[in-house]
């Protein structure tokens, strides 16, 4: 069973909306703009479900010594079989870990989340709603760190790490640790391609409703996971031409640094609107993916990105900033630019939009002026 087909027999599945946008269409002399509405994403804010979902049940599926073609009742079938719970360990600055939770909770597993210092207490509590069993540590420093900080907790106790970036430490073993008996050696190999793995579902949706080839996708970078899966599909050999242009926050920007610089350094970051892509280091399975398979990179400000909030919210679109970062992006571009890509009146553009509308400082405003 591959990820698409998991996931469509998910309770409650349907693919995302492809919305028009024809006024940045016609702004930017462009025969089509279309957004990929992420954001009600079987019932969560974002498209993170996508990856903790396949992930999860992949990992687990190895663990149990399933074949990767059983289906979920047997999957839980197997669970309640053992004498052991593991539980999912995570990192996140707000919708993977809430992925993460709804996994757990579906599957009666225990979950242990960490985020980073400052994380909004809404985004904290959304992912305590999820399930009585899931509990959130906010530990004193970056998200690099927390990510860290999960990958310990979950070496000390029987538990699966659940996340969607890789470093050398755990890059070939996202760890199932200290298991009792016949599961105590048991490794899980590669759940980071795992959970990239899982968001392809999305451009395979963006294939069926578009039903030709994008000029150009426009995708947001935190560690970079979610690009990564973007190249993968749309480089893929006998795939049409299609340009990937990604955007981070100018706070923010270790994938654009890596870019200018031709090689992956984590870089410190500062505060900024778009949390979900507030990340200091590219994930390393991702890196070789994207230097070769980037077209384009470019930044983009917490103002710029307000902007395309409101613009999206009066065509009717809930977008938070993460979300609306790509049609700043697009925005952002030059006209020698977009003639440089090869943008012009023929040219079709997919916008990622991968969160919902949320509260946020707005730029400009006093801190406590939220959105």
């Amino acid at each position: 069973m591959c990820n698409y087909e998991f996931h469509r027999q998910l309770p409650d599945h349907q693919p995302t909306r492809l919305v028009s946008l024809p006024q940045a269409a016609n702004d930017l002399g462009l025969k089509a703009v279309y957004l990929k509405e992420e954001g009600g994403r079987l019932g969560l804010p974002s498209f993170k479900i996508l990856g903790a979902s396949w992930g999860t049940y992949m990992a687990l599926a190895k663990v149990l010594g399933l074949a990767p073609t059983t289906g979920l009742d047997q999957l839980q079938a197997a669970l309640r079989a053992r004498d052991w719970r593991p539980a999912l360990y995570a990192a996140t600055d707000g919708n993977h870990g809430r992925a993460v939770a709804r996994r757990g909770a579906i599957l009666d597993l225990p979950v242990q989340i960490f985020v980073p210092s400052g994380l909004q207490s809404a985004a904290i509590q959304a992912i305590q709603r999820e399930g009585q069993s899931v509990q959130v540590c906010e530990i004193s420093g970056s998200y690099d760190e927390a990510v860290h900080t999960a990958f310990m907790a979950s070496q000390q106790s029987p538990g699966v790490f659940i996340q969607d970036t890789a470093s050398e430490e755990y890059e070939e073993v996202a760890s199932v640790s200290h298991l009792r008996q016949e599961a105590s050696q048991r490794r899980v190999d590669a759940l980071c391609q795992w959970v990239v793995q899982g968001y392809s579902t999305m451009m395979r949706e963006i294939d069926e409703q578009l039903r030709n080839s994008p000029t150009l996708v426009v995708a947001p970078v935190g560690v970079g996971s979610l690009a990564q899966s973007v190249v993968s599909h749309y480089k893929a050999p006998g795939k049409a031409r299609t340009a990937i242009l990604t955007v981070e926050p100018d706070t923010a920007a270790c994938l654009h640094t890596s870019l200018w610089n031709g090689e992956c350094a984590p870089i410190r970051t500062t505060d900024t609107i778009m949390t979900g892509l507030n990340c200091g280091t590219v994930s390393s399975i991702a890196w070789p993916i994207l230097q070769a398979g980037v077209d384009a990179s470019l930044t983009v400000n917490d103002f710029e990105v307000h902007d395309a909030c409101q613009a999206l919210e009066s065509e009717g679109i809930d977008a938070g900033p993460c979300g609306a970062a790509p049609l700043a992006a697009l925005y952002r571009l030059s006209y020698g630019d977009r003639e440089e890509m090869g943008l012009d009146r023929t040219s079709t553009v997919v916008l990622l939009c991968t969160e919902s509308k949320r509260d946020y400082d707005i730029p400009g405003t006093e801190p406590d002026t939220v959105r």
